[in-house]
């Protein structure tokens, strides 16, 4: 008694076509592989890695500091006033702690760190949401953060400072960025 165990040819055509079909559906069609893809293509293109904890900044960090800690970040750099000192770096990045993004901004008050900007890929500005609320979570308000909320901005306190990002749906003339202000900067605003 020998039993049949070959396999019906339109199952194994069904199967293959899953198997290529899948992984395409799944990079193309969903948010985290639509993600995935768009690190591996920052990857690809070579752009740095930004993977700061903005929320743990604060007003003594140095730029020196910062590209010791950064080192792939091409900081260009410009000396001029800025509403939040005397000089600026900037660079292209990739990412963002794992999250698409263009570009970050860095405020110096000669050689202290007042304020950073990071501007992420539209599209994920949810995630970068999620993110603050799981670095951050729920802390109480003080009247600052009443009155942000008040005119559709997060602010969110953290050890020095606030992290600052648009409330809700992105317009289309909002730049999908976050930014974290030093206490020093926010008492001389």
């Amino acid at each position: 008694m020998s039993a049949n165990l070959k396999l019906p040819k339109a199952y194994k055509t069904l199967l293959m076509l899953a198997l290529v079909i899948g992984p395409f559906f799944w990079l193309a069609f969903t948010e985290d592989g639509q993600r995935r893809t768009d690190l591996a293509l920052m990857g690809l293109l070579g752009k740095p890695d930004f993977n700061a904890a903005l929320d743990a900044f604060d007003s003594w960090l140095t730029e020196a500091k910062l590209r010791e800690t950064f080192p792939k970040l091409e900081l260009q750099c410009a000396v001029g006033s800025n509403p939040f000192g005397n000089r600026l770096c900037g660079a292209e990045i990739g990412t963002f702690n794992q999250i698409p993004a263009a570009s970050v901004t860095l405020f110096f008050q000669d050689d202290q760190l007042r304020a950073a900007k990071v501007v992420y890929q539209r599209a994920y500005h949810d995630t970068v949401r999620h993110w603050v609320d799981q670095r951050v979570g729920a802390r109480p308000a003080n009247p600052l953060t009443a009155t942000a909320q008040e005119e559709g901005v997060i602010a969110q306190p953290v050890a020095d400072g606030l992290l600052l990002m648009r409330e809700g749906e992105l317009n289309e003339d909002d730049e999908p960025a976050l930014i974290w202000l030093s206490q020093v900067a926010i008492a001389a605003g």
